[in-house]
């Protein structure tokens, strides 16, 4: 069982829920370059939806809708599913910073930490995908270690492209939280 206290060192972690909505679309408001390529725009229901939303044969207990807060600032959002496409991998389906907070470290460094809470709990592998066009998405996930399977998939918003890394080879010594 995965303890998601133990995804930071830095940040206090907390499970978001229907009462943090206003919170988490403040949050993304402040990033319209994604929703540029992901849309639509953020709105109470878009985030209602995302907070509950699961792929086929997954339930909510595999979901982990979290926020990162310094002292009672939201920060980042991550959204992330157990065990997912495959039995040994952590699938991310949405990880956002506050824009205030871009570019100063602490979104690669809030990722290399989770990976080693995930390695520890005997994850082998992260995936996620970035929609094709957005440059600055998979700049993030690149500077992260990630890389291309070769793999895109349309979907509603346009196409998605499959990028994966394995937790073997995470070192803490690499956060830096400027």
């Amino acid at each position: 069982m995965l303890n998601i206290s133990q995804l930071s060192t830095k940040y206090r972690i907390k499970k978001m829920e229907e009462e943090d909505i206003s919170r988490i679309l403040n949050l993304e408001n402040g990033n319209p370059q994604y929703f540029a390529y992901c849309p639509p725009k953020p709105c109470r229901e878009t985030v209602l939806n995302d907070l509950k939303a699961l792929p086929e044969g997954k339930s909510l207990e595999d979901k982990f809708y979290i926020g990162f807060f310094e002292n009672d600032s939201l920060i980042a959002i991550m959204d992330f599913i157990l065990s997912f496409p495959e039995e040994d991998t952590i699938f991310i389906g949405l990880f956002m910073m506050d824009s205030k907070e871009s570019g100063k470290g602490k979104g690669s460094a809030i990722i290399i930490e989770a990976f080693t809470a995930w390695k520890r709990a005997g994850y082998k592998k992260v995936r996620l995908a970035y929609m094709k066009g957005n440059m600055q998405s998979r700049n993030f996930w690149r500077k992260c270690g990630f890389t291309d399977t070769g793999v895109e998939k349309e979907n509603e918003q346009g196409v998605a492209v499959i990028m994966e890394k394995m937790c073997d080879g995470i070192n803490l010594d690499l956060v830096n939280y400027s």
